[in-house]
């Protein structure tokens, strides 16, 4: 079954859905950012702009008559060649020794605190050439406490405002990723249970839309997938039929003739020869069975029988014999007592035990071969102690393809580990 699109790790929609808000945050802070400047700076080059007014006007009149009088208000005091008529508050409060000739200066002054409107002061200092030289000090001031509530409260809203308005468009943006997140989950989570679904009896259905181009591909590629797969497995499937079925044919010719050799008697010097013609005859043909055991993905169990595995290992052990005449191999037994008699396939199981024996025989020229069986747990170990150096790795080819698959077929659990000098097969079977 495919779980790809059920992983409790990262996802595209749950990294879109990060970006997404991160853009989001960011943009609401920078748009609360952006208002609050623009809000504050546009109160402050409306109350620049106002005094730079002022003082342009009395420049002109100036020039026309040199002995006009400085315009004071109530909020824009002039102070011609020095600040000696200035206020003393002013002289407090304003950085003298910071002014710039022709630049704009600005002081906030709040005793209580720059949250709290009572007595607070906003002072705005230009410094100014006159076209004879001498200099004429401006200062616009704001008082607080000339404001009315209703005033104060109406400029507090204004900065609420701000917050309102970028909390109201982070909001928008998380339901957006929600709403988008809910479409594209529901549609994906169709596309993952429709890939778990698809089987090689549902793959010639008619595939359903998942409405996106990008998961409509998936699904397109995931189903070609599938079909290339049930082509190589059906293409397997007949070649095993086929090559198991024509090998029946010479394996039964060579089974006769081995019967009519033995009714007609075999010279003494023949019997070794047969009898490996013997071997290698019932050895084809378990081999031709299984193939077609195995190429019938729908055919049921197979039969079970009572098996005791230590006299069945002992059997398999008696008859591959052969293959350790003329060596110096030794075999260890290591079987648990009192083992019981267990209901297993006896037909696999003797083919598997079979092909594990037989490589360990085979590919042990100096040294031992132990059998460790413990209840449902079996371990079939070569350890070669001379020189022959043989690839393991590389040399059980068609017989553990086939241990392989009829372990997996029944389920058993089947573990190789190939060592320098040998190859160590774990199998553990059903309780």
């Amino acid at each position: 079954m495919l779980k790809m699109f059920k992983s409790s790790g990262r996802t595209m929609r749950r990294e879109l859905s990060n970006y997404f808000l991160g853009l989001a945050l960011l943009t609401a802070l920078g748009f609360i950012m952006a208002l609050i400047e623009y809000f504050e700076s546009g109160l402050d080059n409306a109350s620049r702009l106002g005094l730079m007014m002022e003082v342009r006007a009395f420049d002109a009149e100036y020039a026309s008559n040199p002995n006009a009088a400085l315009p004071n208000s109530y909020s824009t005091h002039f102070y011609l060649d020095s600040w000696d008529t200035a206020p003393e508050f002013y002289k407090q409060v304003i950085p003298f020794d910071e002014l710039q000739l022709n630049e704009l200066e600005d002081v906030e002054w709040a005793p209580h605190g720059e949250e709290e409107w009572e007595d607070s002061r906003y002072l705005i200092i230009y410094w100014h050439k006159l076209h004879d030289g001498r200099d004429l000090y401006v200062v616009a001031d704001y008082d607080s406490n000339l404001m009315s509530d209703e005033e104060k409260e109406e400029f507090d809203t204004q900065f609420t405002r701000v917050f309102y308005l970028s909390g109201g468009y982070l909001f928008l943006m998380l339901l957006v990723v929600w709403f988008y997140n809910r479409r594209v989950s529901r549609h994906t989570q169709k596309l993952a249970d429709w890939a778990e679904a698809l089987t090689l009896e549902t793959i010639s259905q008619a595939r359903p839309d998942f409405r996106y181009v990008e998961l409509n591909r998936i699904a397109e590629q995931l189903q070609a997938a599938f079909e290339r797969i049930a082509s190589l497995l059906e293409r397997e499937h007949q070649f095993l039929r086929h090559a198991s079925h024509e090998l029946r044919t010479p394996i039964a010719v060579i089974r006769a003739n081995m019967e009519l050799l033995d009714k007609m008697g075999v010279p003494e010097a023949l019997n070794r020869p047969v009898e490996r013609v013997r071997r290698a005859n019932h050895a084809m043909l378990q081999l031709t069975e299984t193939l077609l055991w195995l190429s019938r993905e729908n055919e049921t169990a197979p039969n079970l029988s009572d098996v005791q595995i230590n006299s069945l290992l002992d059997e398999l052990t008696d008859e591959l014999g052969y293959l350790l005449q003329d060596k110096s191999v030794e075999i260890l037994r290591h079987y648990a007592a009192d083992l019981p008699v267990q209901r297993l396939p006896e037909i696999p199981l003797r083919i598997v035990l079979s092909n594990l024996l037989r490589n360990a025989f085979q590919y042990t020229d100096e040294g031992d071969v132990l059998l460790d069986l413990n209840g449902d747990r079996l371990v079939i170990e070569n350890r070669e102690h001379g020189e022959l150096n043989i690839d393991s790795d590389q040399s059980f080819g068609l017989g553990l393809m086939l241990v392989k698959r009829i372990c997996d077929r029944l389920g058993w659990s089947l573990e190789l580990q190939f060592q320098e000098q040998g190859v160590r097969a774990e199998l553990q079977l059903p309780k």
